[in-house]
């Protein structure tokens, strides 16, 4: 009996991979870096921080706090997934779903340290401890959202295939 070698993937595929998934994290974190390097002032006077503020109330900073690092981890924690979870339908190893959660969130909250820690150069920016606390309760709850959304796909998959 000949047993075939496991297929290597390609160039093109660890590209094709990078770019589906990898690149959208980049993309969110240079977001959130981008918007650090605004002055506060300039922020503040902004049409669209009026217009949020408009819905939102005096809250529009925790809740744009809260959906960066929201998605940043679910984000991550997709990454982690697609090179950890084979794409056919089969159990899951909850010990390795839990350390890809931590992973996630600990990548997340490691990166809006650095954020924080970025805007304290930036003239009317300040580092606030509030901040990192919406932070990572975001990135917590992306982490734990994603992993949800997931297990449910991958059940509704594993059902279909019956």
């Amino acid at each position: 009996m000949l047993t075939e070698s496991p297929k290597k993937p390609s160039r093109l595929d660890k590209t094709t991979h990078f770019v589906r998934y990898g690149l959208p994290v980049f993309a969110v974190m240079a977001a959130i870096f981008a918007v650090s390097q605004i002055s506060g002032t300039r922020i503040e006077e902004s049409s669209i921080h009026e217009s949020a503020s408009g819905v939102v109330g005096p809250y529009t900073d925790e809740l744009a706090h809260f959906i960066e690092f929201f998605v940043l981890s679910a984000l991550i924690m997709r990454w982690i997934l697609a090179v950890k979870v084979s794409s056919n339908s089969g159990r899951l190893d909850p010990i390795m779903l839990r350390s890809a959660g931590q992973k996630a969130m600990l990548l997340a909250v490691l990166y809006a340290f650095s954020d924080e820690g970025h805007q304290w150069f930036i003239s009317d920016r300040s580092v606030e401890l509030i901040d990192l606390l919406i932070d990572g309760i975001g990135a917590t709850m992306g982490s734990a959202v994603y992993l949800s959304v997931f297990q449910a796909w991958r059940l509704q998959k594993s059902r279909n295939s019956l």
